[in-house]
């Protein structure tokens, strides 16, 4: 696949996310993870990641450029305690690749991708593309919150 495919692909799963399609949205995950190599699905992870930067941008009307992102739990408890593996990887590779801190992102993607329970890789995927697909909901103008 070229990268305006894959471009083309990940706009469409998130478009399904944020039309209520979270079926669909995986579908387009899982065809592109059926077909990609371990390189092609981390640019698949950059490009979700891209969305949800911007999204977030966006909705907390910030600098995308200057801000710098951090991960927080509404009880002030460190993260690694209360949010579920797949979670806190969407959370922190988003925060990560928002930070310009690429050698997270890989340090992340490679620790799932390689992790000994072969479910958390794609479990880590899907949780990216639905935290993407609810940060582009949340900064569209009249979607429902």
């Amino acid at each position: 696949m070229t990268h305006p495919e894959i471009t083309e692909r990940l706009v469409e799963a998130v478009g399904h996310w944020t039309d209520g399609r979270p079926d669909e949205a995986q579908q387009v995950l899982a065809d592109l993870a059926r077909t990609g190599t371990p390189s092609l699905m981390y640019g698949v992870a950059m490009g979700l990641a891209v969305m949800a930067k911007a999204a977030l941008v966006k909705m907390h009307r910030l600098d995308g450029e200057t801000a710098s992102w951090c991960i927080r739990t509404p009880d002030g408890s460190s993260p690694e305690d209360s949010v579920p593996p797949p979670h806190l990887f969407a959370a922190r590779f988003i925060t990560a690749f928002a930070n310009g801190d690429t050698e997270t992102t890989l340090a992340l993607y490679g620790a799932a991708f390689t992790a000994p329970d072969p479910e958390l890789w794609p479990a880590c995927m899907q949780m990216l593309l639905a935290a993407t697909g609810e940060a582009v909901r949340a900064a569209t103008p009249g979607a429902d919150r």
